[in-house]
């Protein structure tokens, strides 16, 4: 046998299988690798919870805080206690930041299925309510900048009135004044600012409604939401009044303005006849004087003077057979900024015929009968003359007093609108009593007062009409941004009083024609009153304002003058015009006591309006007249494409067509959106 070297040489009773303790030892190095992975595994998962646990804990520490501060602030910006209002507002951004740090630290979620959803939303409304905090934070600075004027007056007069705590406008001294409105000229850079934020503040809250009711997120600033609301509307208030303040507080010197009484009893296309105005010189806010007059007296000054040819337009020469354009009858434009205008100048110039000094007017404020009773229900019943004067009656009465009274009281003529001047110093005087703790209803009462186009202002300044112009406060005729326009304006032509009982109804249809859309806007009068000493036939020159391009087709319902001149019912002739970018249809028409009359104008809209439906999307803006009473709007709109939304919504019946239909009351300008 034999062997291999190697085989030869081992010992006797050696084994050659391979020796035990060499795999034994590999065994045991394996079971410590496996070990020290579990445990490094182990401690970095324990390192894991604990960096959640501490984002999490941040995050709930954090809001838990900032929802307590922000609820503190909320009852003292109501308690106006600014100084702590920003001590809490400060808290808030405090635990805020602790909270978004926290969300930072789990940034990671984001990236997971559902979870990262929640984790967006949540991190949505972080963002939202430090944005809320900012824009309070500012508010308060502004909101502390001014009342710390009005409290300076309040210590001004405190030691002349021991006790004072709420100190009307009218007893500031006049320092205190300039200085309150210079302070709130000045602010208008940061009051701008702050109206950006709050409008993207308020879009970011609106991240809570899709949360599907998160526990905690929504009572964490729910609480607050409120009154970020309130200060928004606030602020879009304030943003205007204080591009204005500089003018019509007079701060640069002497202001005087006119005061337009627009008599919307018998209305006219700037809001109503002008039977009544003043002259108001304000300086530093401070009211230097005030003086009214009959506008027939100022018209009586260049009567049968030769020199003075103002012409009128063409439809008061027609029907109130008046070539000569008096004061009285300046109220034409249905802008009120161009009406206002027209009657500065004729003002002016009937002064200046006559030889007198024309006075230097700034600006004008006009404000309609219906105004004039929101006023009085504000302040409360006025008594001048042994007559009381409150919200209901005072159209009335004012009326009665001018035209039947006087006579009866053996007043002259020419004095007997001197009580229209009494009443507005007396209501002048009750609104600069008020005290400081109701500014904030004043100002709504005005804002309602724009939007309802029942008070309007004008400025000769062109920064200042422009601020006005933004705002809405103008009256201005425009069709901004809107594919198609309607404005229906009624002229009373010698019809007394009668447009409180003259209901309208405005019926507004389009449909496919020639390739683009035929409109029809058919106005329907309805006279529910009966002849007396303030109510006759109704006489109106009806002007639509249309896009402009549009084409006039046909007119039915109009007439050359009224029944009792007219008898055979010969249509009256359509002047077309163009001005403020539209397209003008005018004609005149007459209604009886008891009857209705319907004025239908047809007319080709222009290609803009085809091109608008085509491209996908409508807008209707309808406008309202300044001074007339609430219009019943009926639309019945046939694109021939199928409707996919609409603004305002139809009713859901009305679904599934090309047409949109809507009913609504045109007491403010509405527009209307559908979407192909």
């Amino acid at each position: 046998m034999f062997l291999e070297p190697s085989q030869a040489q081992l010992p006797p009773h050696h084994h050659t299988e391979t020796p035990a303790a060499p795999p034994v030892f590999l065994h045991a190095k394996r079971k410590r690798g496996r070990a020290g992975f579990v445990i490094v595994g182990a401690f970095v998962l324990v390192i894991f919870l604990a960096y959640v646990g501490v984002g999490i804990t941040r995050i709930v520490n954090g809001a838990l805080a900032a929802r307590t501060a922000l609820t503190l602030a909320k009852t003292d910006i109501a308690d106006t206690d600014f100084e702590q209002a920003e001590t809490n507002l400060a808290l808030a951004h405090e635990g805020l930041i602790e909270a978004q740090s926290g969300a930072s630290m789990l940034k990671f979620t984001s990236y997971i299925p559902w979870l990262g959803a929640r984790y967006n939303a949540g991190v949505a409304v972080l963002d939202a309510t430090e944005k809320t905090v900012d824009v309070l934070e500012e508010a308060i600075g502004i909101a502390q900048d001014i009342y710390s004027v009005v409290a300076e007056a309040r210590s001004t007069l405190a030691w002349q009135e021991p006790g004072a705590a709420d100190t009307p406008i009218h007893d500031l001294p006049v320092e205190v004044k300039r200085t309150l409105f210079t302070r709130l000229a000045a602010s208008l850079p940061s009051l701008r600012t702050m109206q950006v934020r709050l409008d993207l503040a308020t879009e970011d809250l609106a991240t809570f409604h899709e949360l599907s009711g998160a526990a905690g997120i929504d009572d964490l600033i729910a609480p607050f939401e409120t009154v970020l609301v309130k200060l928004k509307t606030g602020v879009d208030f304030l943003v205007p009044f204080a591009g204005i303040t500089r003018e019509f507080t007079g701060l640069d010197g002497d202001r005087q303005f006119l005061l337009m009484f627009l008599n919307d009893t018998e209305l006219r296309p700037t809001g109503g006849f002008l039977g009544t105005y003043g002259l108001l010189v304000i300086r530093d806010g401070d009211m230097k004087s005030l003086t009214t007059d009959d506008t027939y007296a100022v018209d009586a000054l260049v009567a049968g003077n030769p020199a003075y040819t103002a012409p009128s337009p063409a439809p008061i020469v027609k029907y109130l057979e008046q070539p000569i354009w008096y004061f009285r009858d300046s109220t034409w434009s249905p802008d009120f900024g161009a009406g206002a205008k027209d009657a500065i100048a004729l003002l002016r110039q009937e002064i200046a015929a006559s030889g007198q000094p024309a006075p230097q007017v700034h600006g004008a404020f006009g404000m309609t009968t219906t105004f004039l009773s929101d006023l009085l229900e504000f302040v409360g019943p006025l008594t001048v003359d042994g007559q009381t004067y409150t919200s209901e009656n005072a159209a009335d009465l004012l009326e009665f007093q001018v035209e039947i009274a006087f006579e009866q009281q053996g007043i002259l003529r020419a004095d007997r609108k001197d009580i229209v001047g009494k009443l507005t110093n007396a209501l002048l005087d009750k609104l600069l009593e008020v005290p400081s703790s109701r500014f904030e209803e004043v100002f709504a009462l005005l804002a309602e007062g724009f939007a309802k186009k029942e008070v309007a202002l004008y400025s000769a300044d062109s920064g200042t009409q422009a601020v006005l112009d933004d705002a809405g406060w103008s009256g201005k005729v425009s069709q901004g941004t809107a594919a198609d326009v309607l404005m229906v304006v009624d002229a009373n032509m010698a019809s007394l009083k009668s447009d409180p009982v003259v209901k309208r109804t405005v019926n507004y249809a389009i449909a496919p024609h020639n390739g683009g859309f035929q409109a029809t806007a058919a106005i329907t009068y309805k006279h529910e009153g009966s002849f007396d000493w303030k109510t006759s036939r109704y006489r109106t020159y009806t002007r639509i304002y249309v896009p402009v391009g549009s084409e006039f087709i046909s007119v039915t319902g109009s007439l050359a003058n009224d029944a009792i001149r007219n008898p055979q019912g010969t249509a009256g002739a359509v002047t077309t015009e163009s001005e403020f970018g539209l397209t003008s249809f005018g004609t005149f028409t007459s209604v009886e006591p008891g009857q209705s009359r319907t004025l239908t104008f047809t007319y080709q809209l222009p290609a803009s309006v085809t091109t608008a439906v085509a491209a996908g999307s409508y807008t209707l803006r309808m406008l309202k007249q300044i001074g007339a009473d609430p219009r019943d709007v009926v639309l019945r709109l046939d694109f021939n494409h199928a409707l996919r939304s609409a603004v305002p919504a139809e009713g859901f019946s009305l679904w599934g067509d090309d047409i949109y239909d809507a009913t609504d009351t045109l007491d403010t300008n509405k527009e209307y959106r559908v979407n192909f």
